[in-house]
């Protein structure tokens, strides 16, 4: 379990991620909200989840090919400030992380903002809401925040489309992977490897 879970960079990563629930669960049960009552552990939202997550993933593809400054700029920060504490992960590693984000963000922005928001102001400017404030937590640069917002939109919908939260979180687990995946393998001096911390990272 130690060697699985890393060295200190991912330990505080996994615990930050999956604090998010425990801070969705823990507000909402003190508003009166159940953030997982829509959460339906199964193959049906498993399976929609992976469908729902090749949009996201082809528009990841045609933004990172775009010669446009904004999103260079983007790239540019992850291989510089994000991609180098990844180094040397594996596989089951990233996949931890992906999914502890998935089911973490998705618990606080869908199943308890936009859950939430929605007897209060109606479901669409409940959506509306809660994606503004799921790209106003993700805002690197205001182009990122921007499509963060427009991504946070699209798993609100599916959430509104399947009354699901289980393919929210299973798209953007998946897609987290599939971002994590394809950067370490396009960003250069990032790899995925062994289950191996960095030197100069602390591994006890």
């Amino acid at each position: 379990m130690t060697a699985l879970l890393g060295d200190r960079f991912l330990r505080v990563a996994l615990a930050f991620e999956l604090g998010l629930a425990a801070l969705g669960l823990a507000i909402g049960r003190a508003v009166g909200i159940d953030p997982w009552l829509d959460l339906h552990p199964g193959l049906r939202g498993f399976a929609l989840g992976a469908i729902a997550t090749i949009p996201m993933a082809a528009l990841l593809l045609y933004c990172d090919r775009l010669p446009i400054r904004a999103l260079r700029r983007i790239r540019q920060l992850l291989d510089d400030l994000i991609l180098p504490m990844l180094r040397g992960r594996s596989p089951t590693q990233l996949a931890l992380l992906a999914f502890a984000a998935g089911l973490g963000e998705e618990t606080l922005f869908r199943g308890l903002l936009q859950a939430g928001l929605a007897g209060r102001l109606g479901p669409t400017a409940a959506l509306a809401v809660s994606s503004l404030a799921f790209g106003l937590a993700h805002a690197v640069t205001p182009t990122y925040a921007a499509i963060a917002s427009l991504i946070g939109f699209y798993l609100g919908w599916l959430l509104l489309a399947t009354g699901d939260l289980m393919v929210p979180v299973v798209a953007h687990a998946l897609y987290d992977l599939i971002a994590l995946i394809y950067f370490l393998r396009t960003s250069p001096g990032a790899t995925i490897g062994p289950a191996n911390a960095p030197p100069d990272e602390e591994t006890t």
